[in-house]
């Protein structure tokens, strides 16, 4: 099941905002929070004193038997303390599905093919399902994101802190948007379209052969380019 919490958030017009949270979202059986996320409307409240859209980062779990995912997402803020978090997904894992789960579990479920990673923010975990329902692979799909930053050192002075992929379109190309390092990290409306052939030919290659070409890319459950050197400092929003 998913678990909700109500919170209250503070606008800067001064007014008190109702929100309602997930805490654990199912996925499976309840897709409209799934839809929420890809739409990027998820935990996106909009203040009824002056218009304004608020912006809520909880800790999240995100679980879709289905499609055999298995994501825990931690908040922009809490990136310092990735090795601690890495372990609690590990642990929650291993607990619901893993060496500690009842025997039956393995029977009823593949667990062999789950995904299981740690994000943060929801932009990451966004871009997982989507990478995810299109069988792109995420070791891949990062090593091509740090291929395409290394041949664009400007995007560093503006800015620029990592890709987005935010689509695929008919013909295969991946839509990848720009991410600014603001504080919160926003997704800017500019982008570029690569060719899936590029992502194709690096899932070929064999996961160890991709970190040793970029060490430090991926860590136990977290993958990410965001890894290999710090963000540029924060922009104003």
């Amino acid at each position: 099941m998913s678990v909700t919490e109500t919170f209250l958030i503070d606008c800067d017009c001064g007014a008190r905002v109702e929100a309602l949270c997930c805490l654990t979202i199912n996925a499976d059986r309840h897709p409209h929070l799934r839809e929420a996320l890809l739409d990027r409307t998820l935990h996106q409240f909009q203040c009824g004193a002056c218009g304004k859209t608020l912006s809520v980062e909880k800790k999240l779990a995100y679980i879709d038997l289905a499609r055999r995912q298995f994501y825990s997402t931690a908040p922009e803020r809490e990136r310092a303390a990735e090795r601690a978090l890495a372990e609690d997904v590990i642990a929650a894992w291993n607990l619901a599905f893993g060496t500690q789960a009842p025997v039956s579990v393995g029977a009823l479920f593949d667990t062999e093919k789950f995904q299981v990673r740690l994000c943060f923010g929801l932009e990451e975990l966004r871009e997982k399902v989507v990478a995810q329902e299109a069988r792109l692979e995420d070791l891949a799909l990062e090593v091509l994101k740090a291929e395409l930053m290394g041949a664009h050192p400007d995007w560093g002075e503006r800015g620029i802190r990592t890709l987005r992929l935010d689509h695929v379109e008919p013909d295969g190309r991946l839509a990848f948007l720009l991410e600014r390092a603001t504080e919160p990290p926003a997704v800017a409306d500019v982008g570029l379209l690569v060719e899936r052939a590029r992502h194709d030919r690096l899932a070929e290659r064999p996961w160890r052969e991709l970190v040793d070409g970029f060490p430090g890319i991926a860590s136990g459950p977290y993958v990410s380019v965001l890894r290999l050197a710090p963000p540029p400092p924060p922009l104003p929003t």
